[in-house]
């Protein structure tokens, strides 16, 4: 550990300690210059600031807990690489927390974050409702939601347009000839699911085209249910044309039920899905999906998580909503 004090860097910087803590800190302006010159040396010197000592002085743990539903979802995974980047330029440490889909879990998650003494917390929810993000807030514990809404919490939200890019996923599958149009369906207790769902029908209701009942399947986000849902349906014997889930993880379940069955994309059934599949680069057909920005989520995230920090949690709650882009592959045959 390095023994290097406060004092040696303000005078290898040619500055006070208070300038040097004040550039730790992150509380007090400071010119671009000095902070250069600070920064130099706290870097020459291999300089490490007692963070226990600064955590009981300040009463803050410079810990921020990023909760999520599935932590190995590519998109999950570039939102906590965007808070990431944000958080640790200002001396915060992440603690992530993976739920599984599970709202009993994230509520216990959540009070060992309380009981961590977090600073704030980041959360994509497993569910609509969870009434101890409310008990978060009114131990003033700042509170981001991303990705997911919470019913009767108000608090800074950042969200894709998911009814939009789901309409557009859909118009995609119709202006290209599809009629009978499977969806598979995300828990619709998640906000997410509900938004992408509507989206759907809003789209096949514009073009008129009938919504069949043995074609609304429920994956719940998961890879396994999705997987024997699409198996029910073909051992059924009535097929759809076309096939949208409501997120990734989803379509992976979709294509190996697919593969099993010797059903070719998109020769047999065309498929598309709301955001990335794992390593799409090596699969073949690539699929078409709608893209979220979850790296830039997160980042904002960040940001908003620091302002409320900075500024005591007096800030008015804001909704941030991220477009969506629809990305074309080879998975939708024209009919």
């Amino acid at each position: 550990m390095s023994n290097v004090t406060i004092k040696e860097v303000a005078k290898k910087a040619g500055v006070s300690t208070a300038t040097v803590s004040r550039v730790l800190n992150n509380n007090y302006p400071v010119s671009d210059i000095t902070r250069k010159k600070v920064l130099e040396a706290i870097k020459e010197l291999n300089f490490q600031p007692n963070n226990i000592a600064r955590s009981l002085r300040k009463n803050t743990t410079y810990l921020i807990g990023v909760v999520v539903p599935d932590s190995s979802n590519p998109f999950f995974i570039d939102i906590i690489r965007g808070v990431d980047k944000i958080i640790s330029e200002e001396g915060y440490s992440l603690i992530l927390a993976d739920t599984e889909e599970d709202m009993e879990k994230e509520v216990n998650v959540l009070k060992k974050l309380s009981e961590k003494r977090v600073d704030a917390v980041i959360l994509a929810s497993s569910g609509s409702k969870n009434e101890y993000v409310k008990e978060l807030i009114k131990r003033n514990i700042p509170v981001i939601l991303i990705d997911r809404k919470i019913e009767g919490i108000e608090t800074d939200l950042i969200v894709s347009d998911n009814y939009g890019g789901a309409y557009n996923l859909t118009k995609f599958l119709i202006e290209n000839g599809h009629r009978d149009i499977c969806i598979v369906n995300g828990n619709l207790e998640v906000s997410t699911a509900v938004e992408r769902f509507e989206g759907f029908k809003a789209a096949m209701h514009d073009y008129n085209i009938p919504i069949y009942k043995e074609f609304i399947l429920y994956g719940d986000f998961s890879e396994v249910k999705a997987y024997e849902e699409i198996k029910r349906m073909i051992q059924k014997g009535k097929l759809p044309t076309a096939i949208f889930t409501a997120n990734n993880r989803m379509a992976e379940g979709v294509m190996v039920a697919l593969q099993e069955e010797r059903l070719q994309i998109p020769d047999d059934i065309s498929l598309v899905t709301f955001e990335e599949i794992r390593n799409q680069k090596l699969i073949r057909p690539k699929l078409t999906y709608i893209k979220q920005d979850g790296y830039s989520m997160g980042q904002k995230a960040g940001e908003l998580v620091i302002n409320k920090l900075k500024n005591n949690s007096k800030i008015m709650p804001k909704e941030i909503i991220f477009v969506c882009t629809l990305v074309i592959n080879e998975s939708v045959r024209k009919i």
